[in-house]
């Protein structure tokens, strides 16, 4: 019998053992492993993600702008084919109150959107790129004379080409062309050059950069040298003057475009006459 009891006790003292080998956890040394591994593969896979999002997001941003096209379709038929005024397509009046700062009337929702292009889109997200407004929350207290006491909280993010709209004695956006064939059209009838080289609506950035410090502020974007196109889309997070924008053009089609604005003088492929940003000018023949 003692032998019994001790075959029992080994038996015994043997389960035990391997329950608890069964039930150990892991090593500090493993977890430690594991850990690397994680942030290993979440270093490899953010930056795809990142440029899965951005991705995302600028395909709504073209399907906005498309909206645009539609939009200034039906626009020109309800108004006689004219173009509405640029500085007010989208708000009525850049200084709602008297003292105004302009600069933020993109941003502040105490006044909301009035201009006459505005109701033909009644989906109000289609006025906003996504990729603008979550850069809107870091860089938006960056533009020009911004007033701490209103709300960063976008309305809208693209601008009208000045030449389409009519600017009374300018030059820049005059809807009658003067005696050097200075001017921009009144009307869609009046487009000399191909509809789907001049653009409708398109981006600006919300900052100043070297040669530019008119940004977005009004409806305008002015493609004379007073406004350059946007650079926010696919740009590398430690530059974002080195990206892209998306902008609608007059036939209705979305391109991405590049700013004519470049660190390097000598490189004007993205400029016409050698000094204003491209897609702008909608007369075959040259600005004067």
């Amino acid at each position: 019998m003692p032998d019994l009891n001790f075959a029992e006790a080994l038996f015994t003292k043997y389960e035990r053992n391997t329950i608890m080998n069964k039930r150990r956890g892991f090593t500090l040394i493993e977890l430690l492993v594991v850990i690397a591994i994680i942030a290993v593969l979440m270093a490899i896979l953010m930056p795809a993600l990142q440029r899965v999002k951005e991705q995302a997001r600028e395909m709504t941003c073209r399907a906005n702008l498309r909206q645009y096209g539609i939009a200034q379709a039906i626009y020109l038929d309800d108004n006689d084919d004219r173009y509405p005024y640029s500085w007010t397509s989208l708000v009525k009046n850049e200084y709602p109150v008297s003292g105004y700062e302009r600069y933020c009337r993109w941003h502040d929702p105490r006044y909301p959107p009035d201009g006459p292009f505005w109701p033909y889109l009644a989906e109000k997200k289609v006025h906003l790129c996504p990729s603008f407004k979550v850069l809107a929350k870091s860089e938006g207290q960056r533009h020009p004379r911004h007033d701490p006491s209103i709300p960063i909280i976008p309305q809208y993010s693209y601008s009208m080409n000045s030449w389409l709209g009519s600017k009374r004695d300018d030059p820049g956006g005059s809807s009658a062309t003067d005696s050097r064939g200075r001017g921009g059209v009144h009307k869609r009838s009046e487009i000399t050059r191909s509809k789907s080289e001049v653009f409708f609506f398109a981006e600006e950035n919300m900052w100043g950069r070297p040669g530019n410090s008119n940004v977005l502020n009004d409806n305008a974007l002015c493609p004379d040298g007073r406004d350059w196109f946007g650079t926010f889309h696919s740009a590398p997070s430690a530059d974002l003057n080195a990206g892209t924008v998306n902008a609608v053009f007059v036939d209705a089609h979305v391109e991405e475009v590049r700013s004519a604005l470049k660190d390097d003088p000598s490189d004007n492929s993205e400029m016409e006459f050698g000094r204003f940003e491209k897609f702008g000018w909608p007369n075959k023949q040259p600005f004067q």
